[in-house]
Parts: C-alpha cells; structure tokens; sequence
C-alpha cells in the first residue's frame, strides 16, 4: 500500500451466535480483522463474553464501531418504545469508546407496527424534515458522529434512484456521513437491471465513512411472469465476486473512508469448509484493500435520470402513508396486481404517483419481509404470536386475540418456549397439524389467571407445559393413571401452542418449576428432557452397566447429562468429530466419531449395555447393535428417518432388547427438573427473541444448533 494512503481497517459484524465465535476470533488473532462492529440494541445489556472480550479489546485501540437495526429513525411519529430505544443507544453508546454509531435509512415502525425490517419513504419532505432532526439528536445524545446505510429493498427502479438522491441530501443537511453498504446497492442494481457502479455514485461517496460488505439469497416472486430472481440482502451467503469488485471500484472513490465492515449471519459458517470458505472470503477483501494504489478517480457510468423531487407533504400525513403501507402488506393474503391495488388504496392520495411505479414482484417481497419480521404491539385484547400459516413458509408474526381460560385451563404469561423436532416437522409438512397454528411445545411461563374449577394452581406460579395435557378420561391408560397413553389427549395442539405471548394450557397439564431454575433452561426439559429422562428409566441401567448415547443432539445431549448425573459411565458416538470435545465437557467418559460403522466402532472400545439411539438416522441405529454387549439394549428415542434393519439372528444370540420410548409419566418429568434445579442437568441453549422464531427454527432445522433452540417470549 502506497505510504501516502491513509489506513483502512477491516472489521468484522458482531453476531451472538456460537457459529460466529468459532469463525471470527482467527482473523482477529492473525490480524486480518483489525476493528469489529456491534449492534448496540442486540440485547443492550446482554453482551456474550466472547464479543465483551473482543469490545474490550477493540475499543481502546480506536477501531469500535457502533450499529443500530431497530431504531426506524425516519418513523414520522416516534413511540413511546422508540423513545425508550434513544435512551438505551444513548446509555449503552457512552459505555465505550465507540468511533461512531450507524442506522439504517427508512422506517420499520408506525401506528401498532413496533418491530420489523426498514422500508423506504417516499421522496418526502417531512421526512427528510425529521429525518435531519432525529439524526442531529441521536448525535446529541450519544456524543458520537451519526451515519446513515444506505437500503437493499426497493420497490421500483424509481424508487431506488429516489432513495440515493434522499440520502443524500439527507446526509447533507444533517451533518451526517455515510455508510455504503455495497451488497445493498448491488441488489437493487440486480433487481431492476441497473449499473451497480452509477448506482452506487449517485450516493455521496465523499461523505463514506464505512462500507458495509455482505452476501445475500435470491428468490423468484410468483407475481412475476418473467420468473426474474430478487435478490435480498439476508447476509446468509459469501459475497459475489461482483460484490468484491465493486467494493475495488469505490475505495478510490471515498477519500474519507475509514472501516469497511463484512457482514455474515451463521447460517453460512456452521461446518469447518464453510469457515474456511468465509476466511478465504474476508482474506482476499483484506488483500484488495491492503493493495490499493493512489491513482486518479477513473470515470464513473452514470444513471441518466434526474434527481427525484420531493413531495410537498407534512409530518401526519407521512405518518399515514407508513401506516397503510404496513397495514396493506401485514393484512390478509394477497398477490400481483391484487396487492398493489390494495397499497394504492391504502395510502393517501398525495403518494399516488408513488406508489404508482411500485412493480408487483416487490409488493410480494415487501409482503413476506412484514410477515417475517413486523410485529404489532399489543393492543387492547390483543396478543402478538408467532404462527405457521402454511408448509414451508416462513413463521409469521400475527396479531391474535387474548384467549381466555375456560374450565380446568389456565392462562400462562408465556416467558420461554423451546423449539423441538416436531416443530421442524410440522413446519416441513411431515407432522400433520391443523393451520394456521401457533408452534411450540416446550412452554414455561407465570399462571396469569386460573379457570373455573381449577384449584391446586394460583396466579404467579412459575410452571411448564406438557405435550399431553389431559386425557378423555374414559379409556384403559386414563383409568390406569397413564394419561400420557391416551389415544384421545388433550393437547397443545388443541389448545393452540405457545409463541405467543399468552397461552391457554389445561390445569393438569401444568407441572410447577423449581425455585431458581431459569425459564430458558427449564423449557427444553418439558419435551426433550422428558423424552430423555423416559428412556433411561426404560433401559433400566443397572450399576456398573456402561451406556453409550448414539447422537450428540438436542436430544442426546440431555440424554448424556442425565446418564452422567445418574452415575453411569457415559460413551458417546456422533457423527460430527466437531462435537467430540462438547461431549467430553458435558462429561462423557469417552467420545468418538463413526459414522459409518458406530457399532464396530463401539465394540472395539469395549461395547455397551444400553445404546441410547437419539439420532434420527435409522440407517446409524441399525448398525449400532453391533456394539451391544450380551443382554444389552437398544432404545430408540429420535423420530427415525429410514427403516431399521436388524438381524434377529443376532438379536437372539446377543440376547439384547429393542425398547422404544417416549414421554412417561409425570414422575419421570419431575425428576429431570429436579436435575436440572440442582444444576447437575444444565442444557445448552441458544436464545432467540420472540420477533427471530423463525430464524431459530431454521437454525433447527438445518441441524445448526448447539444444542437447543428456545425463544424468549418477553424478552
């Protein structure tokens, strides 16, 4: 690099994900990453230790750098939670020696909507009015410098020459700088067949401080005939190589550049080639900027168009526009030329020639983002939930009613509830429930109020729910006292489950939670800790027998800390040599990999008297019986994908057992909880606020999880 050339440091974007942790601390240690980026409202407070040692490292050197995602500053009525969000980045912003603090530009928050994903204005002078205010008090109040990013979505090729030419001036007049996000600007330049450079230059670069550098997915809109792919700014795959070109083509064309920060969220760094894809990714980015050269500013295309002018409009007026637009694109289904016609409708008449350029395979875009992301605030008799609307599609955030206990239920102040594999099945279609529903079944939460007749449970007490929550009452299993064997239960599926809020659960389906115990690490327990702790009581281990847990999962980490606290010598065999040392931390005796060959692999460590199969593969299970001591016992716990093949000839000689097992009887539940009360059963949880179910969900799904997914209603 020239001497001449004043420094640029790259950073990384700071997510708290376990995948993250693993993938950016090497190219902090060898030097590649020489700054980091944090989103100040990530949790405030809630700070990992891995990124608080990576702040505090960061910030004395003067390479801490400070984001906002939830601030929708260009909201033309702030809310009381807005408000409370400026108080917070105020707070938090003044804690460490950050260099400066980002928002994006456009809105994301109006009338009940208080959560979502921006959205842009229109050419609006209200909006640039307050947009200049709210950027000067941010500045104010966190005494830091104030930039504005630049957007991914937009609804036209007008509309994206409309927002360049907005920033700008809002920029301007605010005394403020910006941060290019250049994957941003290169979506909307591939969406509507733009030049990405003369996009990008109709943007100030001279007031470029940052650049923001990510990848993104493509999807193909059914209201579009051409069947052209839109492409998203999700950060969940590597750059383009357009991207990294671009990035080249700009540095000399932002003269007060001073970080370009690599966005990534862990979808895209969960195995080891995935890591090594994304070092290789941000290495060559350190190369491109590390070997640039003082040159003469080449030429710059540019896009013909003129600056878009401003509607002449007023604070209330903006205000209504950005209500109806989310009330248009949060309302019921609808598609191509039928939505954008409910939006012309909606919004007032001064916007129409707006509006009017919005193409229909954006509107379908905007619709799923709202769907994904907003949330209304609750209101009156009102709720926010999460909801699986239909197979496949992404869970949506929807505005329900209060439910109200009816005789022998309860209504529960939802605080946690953990995903399970169920909920991934009923997402994928291959566990049927009816739809729309509310997801999840391992909810804990506070009685909010009891229904008549119910009298052993009172408002304030911390309880879960169980998956069986009642019995019909008249079959064999009721009269037994084995509800949990009822061919006609009561259900969460009946009841309506509990991302949400407030759930209804029946009365005797509840169990009271040890004092102390957290909700986060209680809710796991309510169904796969259960399932868990079932199948040990099935295998009946008896002193000195060795046990061996097939599938280090959410499933078989539990099993594993059960064995363990029981006292049992604990094998485990997974098929993912990166979990081995998870394993041994939770306290296996020994861990290994096998994938193909689990049961030779166990024998010739000695075998095992009961194999706990918590994996879904049947294929991994039938060839585990190998590793079976004489008189051993398989048990089957995961919901198996394949067919178990087993040779009876080798059952009999073994004298070995098959049992399968799931939920007992509530003793069974209570002793896991009392385990974990005691913290000699502690799950391994990542938390998800209520507004990212899906993404946990997925997480699940795509078998990323480390080692349950639980979502933080409250939180």
């Amino acid at each position: 690099m020239s001497a001449a050339l004043r420094p640029i440091r790259l950073g990384a974007a700071l997510l708290p994900s376990p995948d993250l942790e693993r993938a950016i601390p090497p190219l902090v240690a060898d030097g590649t990453f020489d700054a980091v980026e944090w989103n100040l409202d990530f949790g405030f407070d809630a700070v990992p230790p891995w990124i608080e040692a990576l702040l505090d490292r960061f910030g004395p050197a003067g390479a801490l750098y400070a984001h906002g995602v939830e601030g929708s500053l260009l909201s033309a009525l702030l809310a009381p939670h807005q408000l409370d969000w400026l108080d917070e980045v105020a707070r938090v912003a003044r804690a460490r020696p950050y260099r400066h603090l980002t928002e994006h530009y456009g809105f994301l928050s109006a009338g009940a909507w208080v959560r979502g994903t921006p959205l842009p204005l229109p050419p609006s002078r209200a909006g640039l009015a307050l947009g200049v205010d709210r950027l000067r008090r941010l500045a104010d109040r966190t005494g830091l410098p104030v930039g504005v990013e630049n957007l991914g979505f937009a609804w036209s090729a007008d509309d994206a020459l409309a927002q360049a030419d907005f920033v700008g001036e809002l920029v301007e007049r605010a005394g403020a700088f910006l941060l290019f996000d250049v994957h941003n600007a290169y979506c909307q330049a591939h969406n509507y067949a733009l030049d990405p450079l003369a996009l990008a230059a109709r943007y100030p670069l001279g007031r470029a401080r940052e650049l923001h550098v990510a990848g993104g997915t493509e999807i193909v809109p059914a209201a579009d005939p051409a069947r052209r792919a839109f492409r998203r700014d999700s950060h969940d795959e590597p750059a383009p190589e357009a991207v990294l070109a671009l990035v080249e083509a700009l540095l000399p064309r932002c003269p007060s550049l001073e970080v370009v920060i690599v966005e990534r969220t862990d979808r895209s760094v969960f195995t080891a080639s995935e890591v090594a894809g994304y070092h290789a990714e941000v290495r060559a980015l350190r190369r491109v900027i590390d070997g640039r050269r003082e040159a003469a500013t080449p030429p710059t295309p540019s896009l013909s168009s003129p600056r878009v002018p401003l509607v002449e409009d007023e604070e209330a007026t903006l205000d209504a526009y950005q209500r109806a637009l989310l009330d248009a694109l949060g309302g019921a289904d609808a598609s191509g030329e039928a939505l954008a016609d409910r939006v012309a409708r909606a919004v007032p008449a001064l916007y129409a020639s707006h509006v009017a350029h919005f193409e229909p395979r954006a509107l379908e875009v905007g619709l799923r983002m709202v769907r994904q992301w907003g949330m209304r605030e609750a209101e009156g008799d009102r709720m926010p939930a999460v909801v699986l609307r239909d197979v496949g599609r992404p869970l949506e955030l929807w505005s329900l009613p209060m439910p109200s206990p009816g005789p022998g239920q309860v209504l529960l102040r939802v605080a946690c509830v953990g995903l399970c594999g169920t909920d991934v099945h009923a997402y994928e279609g291959r566990f049927p429930v009816p739809r729309p529903i509310v997801l999840g079944h391992e909810t804990v939460g506070t009685i909010e109020e009891v229904g008549p007749g119910v009298t052993d449970l009172v408002p304030g007490e911390r309880v879960g729910v169980s998956w069986v929550q009642r019995g019909c009452g008249a079959c064999a299993a009721c009269g037994a006292g084995r509800v949990e064997r009822c061919p006609a239960p009561t259900t969460w599926i009946h009841d309506g489950g509990g991302l949400s809020a407030f759930a209804i659960a029946e009365a005797s389906g509840c169990t009271r939670l040890p004092d102390g115990l957290p909700f986060a690490l209680a809710a796991p327990i309510f169904c796969a800790g259960h399932v868990a702790m079932s199948a040990l009581v099935r295998a009946d281990v008896q002193r000195g027998e060795r046990v061996a847990v097939l599938g280090l999962g959410g499933l078989g980490h539990l099993a594993l800390g059960l064995s363990v606290a029981a006292g049992h010598e604990t094998m485990v065999i997974t098929s993912s040599a990166e979990k081995i040392a998870d394993a041994l931390a939770m306290g296996a005796s020994e861990a290994f990999a096998a994938e193909g060959a689990p049961g030779d692999a166990l024998a010739a460590r000695g075998g095992a008297d009961v194999i706990l199969a918590t994996t879904s593969s049947m294929r991994a299970v039938s060839a585990a019986v190998a590793g079976l001591r004489t008189g051993g016992r398989l048990v089957l716990v995961g919901l198996g994908e394949g067919e178990l093949v087993l040779d009876p000839v080798d059952l009999v000689q073994r004298e070995a057992s098959v049992i399968g097992a799931v939920q007992g009887g509530r003793a069974e539940l209570e002793a896991a909880l009392a385990l974990a009360g005691a913290g000699k059963l502690v799950p391994r949880v990542e938390v998800f606020p209520l507004v990212s179910a899906h993404r946990g969900l997925t997480r699940l799904a795509e078998g990323r999880a480390r080692y349950r997914v639980v979502i933080d209603v409250e939180g």
